[in-house]
């Protein structure tokens, strides 16, 4: 192991002065199945490793393209399938390291990387010579004989290289170049800036009587964090669990105001982490982009290769959606301040106030408080039950090895076998809080499963969770939501893990039509309010006692209490923000802020808080990859309830429909379009009723 301190974010900086002779990313990686040697790796190696195998992929393409023989799927489509394999692993590490941790060196390395890597598929696909060679083949496609994964593989090829703008005259082209590598780096710079901004400052109190409602794990949990920060007294982060706790518990209704307006402020304070011109430069570039190549929008360019298709579509899903939540979240908000007024509280319930008053009508309808199921939800007897049903239904088979190489000391690695004993991935799991890791929750790779001369590739993954820390030696305890959240990216997970397809470029998630990607993911978390599976999950951190009937019952009477609102608050109205603000046809000139407005008062049935903008802090669509895909999750869930009906009706850990998912969708990855999936398993078209009727009896 090389010179580098290996605890928290200290693991992966340079230790000044040290010479290497070589460069661990770019020698033969000497690992248990040929993982990358994180503990080797020091930041001086990144740039040179990846100018290296920049270089590499440029000379693979000068041979692919000065090839005398005719184009031929073999030597082209297939050849340029197979180029940059190390270009790609290493890109996906550095990725990786941008999402876990964050500090100002690594920082400006992985934005010089995505914008090489932004440069490099510049070059690839305004390449005209190598369009040739590729549209020779597309061209021929009919009489290849060719496999459907080979079908789809060239198509993919050549739509990405048609809709690139290779038609474009010299000046066009060159301002696209530029577009896309500006594109590149303010989605590396926005996401940074979220980031930096948020674990820059923290909520801070110092009187007691300030904590008055909360419980005392927040307590411990927030004094821990003020210790950690440097302060006396007590200290909330601006994001995830701890502020949650204090906006549902907090008797102190200013404070709880405080608080909301200042976490609804993150990206957009006066100080160099503000985002607002970044998503209004965004906005800009991408429609200037699309108009470039043909469209009307950055929408309509988008949505091109979805299932979706056109603006109007997912508008049309959208409007649906709204006519079947509207008039339920209607009567849960107005069943919330009814109770309220019942308590004494005589003004207009506010933003800050729904979670706090919600949670008391809650205990009081249904004599439940979701803080009694965190006991029986102990995160280590969770991971295992959640394997342990993967098993049952998969047949895989989920082994800790901490031999393997980390990422990070807090990761756990694991090897996945298949029922046969045959090697199928690594996982890693990242599951708890820290400074300089991204927010929320995330599945990505760092290697693609695929198959290379006839031996298969394993993927290698990371999923990746916010959970609260335990406080000193108490022990992790998720809540529902928690369990929701991991099992939602268990479901990526097997996307990933699953996939026995030829080629990297259609494996796992890698889908062409990307509103189907969090079908898995969505249909999964379902298992959530399954009784069978808190029963499975469900003991007792200190006395092992199963989780009680009478509690399963509540979770379960409880489950759809509260859907419907956060649909009209944050899902639907955000999603149509999104098409709206990648639908303009001409530049932004408007404050954002007062766009998100104007769209969130049509929706949400609390009072618009003045002054408050969630727009620089959108890591979805500006950072993450969804623009114009907001509504990808719901688009998808849409079809997962259909498959889970078919689970309920044959039994939720039911082996036969678990392979059926598998073979006829979970392995294919992106080799058939996503409709064709889902005839092939449900035996018919999709549907929104079942989407819809998941809403009924509330």
């Amino acid at each position: 192991m090389k010179n580098i301190v290996t605890l928290s974010v200290l693991w992966f900086i340079l230790v000044g002065g040290q010479s290497f002779g070589q460069n661990p990313l770019l020698e033969p990686y000497e690992t248990p199945h040929g993982i990358i040697p994180f503990e080797e790796v020091d930041l001086e190696h990144i740039l040179p490793a990846f100018n290296a195998v920049l270089e590499e992929a440029r000379e693979e393409i000068q041979k692919l393209i000065d090839n005398p023989q005719p184009a031929t799927f073999e030597n082209t489509i297939h050849a340029f399938e197979r180029l940059g394999q190390k270009r790609f692993l290493i890109a996906r590490y550095v990725s990786l390291m941008g999402h876990t941790y964050s500090n100002p060196e690594l920082n400006s390395i992985v934005s010089e990387v995505n914008q090489l890597n932004a440069a490099y598929f510049n070059e690839v696909l305004l390449n005209t010579k190598l369009f040739e060679r590729v549209k020779a083949v597309y061209l021929q496609r009919d009489d290849l004989n060719l496999s459907q994964e080979e079908k789809t593989l060239l198509e993919n090829n050549y739509s990405s290289f048609a809709r690139s703008g290779n038609d474009l005259p010299d000046t066009q082209k060159g301002r696209l170049k530029e577009i896309r590598t500006r594109l590149s780096e303010l989605s590396v710079i926005f996401g940074q800036n979220v980031t930096q901004d948020r674990d820059r400052a923290f909520f801070h109190l110092l009187n007691e009587e300030d904590l008055t409602g909360l419980p005392d794990e927040a307590i411990e949990a927030a004094a821990e964090y003020a210790g950690k920060k440097g302060v006396e007294g007590w200290a909330f982060s601006y994001h995830g669990n701890l502020a949650g706790q204090f906006m549902t518990y907090s008797e102190n209704r200013g404070l709880r105001e405080k608080l909301f307006r200042e976490s609804m402020q993150i990206a957009n304070n006066d100080n160099e982490f503000n985002n607002l011109n970044n998503a209004k430069e965004i906005l800009n570039l991408r429609l200037e982009m699309a108009q470039l190549l043909g469209y009307d929008s950055y929408s309509h360019y988008e949505l091109e290769e979805t299932m979706a298709e056109t603006p109007k579509q997912v508008e049309d899903f959208l409007n649906q959606y709204t006519d079947k939540v509207k008039p339920i979240a209607e009567r849960e908000i107005e069943s919330v301040r009814t109770f309220a007024s019942s308590l004494g509280f005589d003004d207009v319930i506010q933003e800050w106030d729904y979670s706090y008053f919600s949670k008391k009508y809650r205990i009081g309808k249904y004599e439940f408080n979701s803080d009694e199921v965190k006991p029986f939800l102990p995160v280590d007897h969770v991971v295992k039950e959640s394997f342990t049903m993967v098993k049952d239904m998969w047949g895989l088979d989920l082994r800790i090895n901490d031999r393997l190489p980390k990422f990070h000391p807090d990761a756990t690695s694991y090897e996945i076998f298949d029922a046969k004993g045959n090697i199928k991935a690594v996982m890693y799991l990242d599951l708890f809080e820290r400074e300089g890791k991204d927010g929320g929750a995330r599945m990505s790779t760092i290697r693609l499963q695929h198959k290379e001369n006839g031996e298969n590739e394993i993927p290698v993954l990371n999923l990746l969770c916010n959970f609260s820390n335990p406080v000193g030696d108490a022990a992790a305890l998720l809540k529902l939501y928690d369990l929701e959240t991991f099992l939602h990216e268990l479901g990526h997970g097997l996307h990933v893990i699953l996939s026995d397809v030829t080629y990297r470029s259609l494996s796992g998630v890698s889908l062409r039509y990307s509103d189907f990607v969090e079908m898995p993911s969505m249909l999964l978390q379902k298992w959530t309010y399954e009784p069978d599976f808190l029963i499975r999950v469900g003991k007792h951190y200190q006395t092992g006692q199963p989780i009680p009937q009478d509690l399963i019952d509540k979770i379960i009477s409880n489950q759809k209490e509260g859907r419907a609102i956060s649909a009209m608050e944050f899902i639907i109205p955000y999603a149509v923000l999104d098409i709206a603000l990648h639908s303009i046809q001409n530049p932004i000139e408007e404050n954002l802020c007062d766009l998100e407005s104007s769209f969130m008062q049509d929706y949400s049935f609390l009072p618009w808080v003045e002054g408050t903008c969630y727009i620089p802090s959108f890591n979805s669509i500006f950072s993450s990859g969804y623009a114009s895909g907001f509504y990808t999750y719901d688009w998808s869930d849409m079809m997962s309830w259909d498959i889970f009906n078919e689970f309920r009706k044959n039994g939720i850990f039911d082996p036969a429909t678990a392979a059926r998912l598998e073979k006829e969708i979970l392995s294919k990855g992106g080799t058939v379009h996503p409709g064709e999936l889902f005839k092939n398993f449900m035996g018919r078209d999709m549907s929104i009723n079942a989407f819809l009727e998941s809403f009924d009896d509330q």
